[in-house]
């Protein structure tokens, strides 16, 4: 079974950048074991972000998705890998 790959968005209000983050583990082998995995992750980017100063009482959305190779291929415009 092909393994999952979560990319997470983070945006702290007023940023003009977003964070990114891609996380892709074995373990994924489905959306639901990829998503099990969310909260914890997100609740890590947050700490880390609360850790700077500069963003206290700022709030952080999070765009997340969990993708198979196909479904990231597609979405990035990939049309060919080495892998």
């Amino acid at each position: 079974m092909d393994a999952f790959t979560m990319v997470i968005m983070a945006c702290v209000a007023g940023e003009a950048h977003c964070a990114t983050n891609r996380v892709s583990e074995m373990d994924f082998t489905s959306v639901q074991a990829c998503e099990a995995r969310i909260d914890d992750i997100t609740r890590s980017m947050t700490r880390e972000f609360g850790k700077r100063p500069e963003f206290k009482g700022r709030q952080v959305t999070y765009d997340v998705s969990c993708m198979d190779r196909a479904q990231l291929a597609q979405k990035f415009g990939i049309t060919s890998s080495d892998t």
